[in-house]
């Protein structure tokens, strides 16, 4: 959305939502500043009604997000339950026995498959927290304009 601000010397457009992507709260007071201080601080309820609308938009993909990072979180803890199972089943063979190494193997896989999981998570975990970060910015963002 873009913004446009008069006051008296000229007039600016800002683009809001490239503006609020740097989550700057000191530069968010100071356009604040400026719109009260233009030609048309009505403005103001536009930029909060943007910002209203950026949080709904934001609450289905956190929710979406926070069930892909839990369902992970659960492979996660059971494949490690796993891994730790076969290595204790492992660790009651002597090494090059053929117990020990049928669960080598399995010790292998789970360790791989724990890998491929972790590698799954991480992005999604940056992705919860970049969705709450952005959530606690425009709700001050919100609070700055009240």
């Amino acid at each position: 959305m873009d913004l446009e601000i008069k006051y008296d010397n000229g007039s600016m457009i800002v683009h809001l939502d490239e503006f609020l992507n740097c989550r700057s709260i000191s530069k968010f007071r100071k356009l604040v500043k400026l719109i009260n201080q233009s030609a048309n601080p009505d403005d103001i309820g536009k930029v909060r009604m943007f910002i209203e609308q950026e949080i709904k938009q934001l609450e289905p993909r956190q929710k979406e997000n926070e069930r892909y990072v839990i369902g992970y979180e659960e492979k996660v803890k059971f494949c490690q339950k796993q891994l730790e199972n076969c290595i204790y089943n492992r660790e009651r063979f002597k090494k090059n026995s053929s117990g020990w190494q049928h669960f080598n193997i399995h010790v292998k896989q789970f360790r791989q498959e724990l890998r491929e999981i972790k590698t799954l998570l991480s992005p999604q975990k940056s992705d919860r927290d970049k969705y709450i970060r952005s959530k606690q910015f425009y709700v001050k963002c919100l609070e700055n304009i009240s």
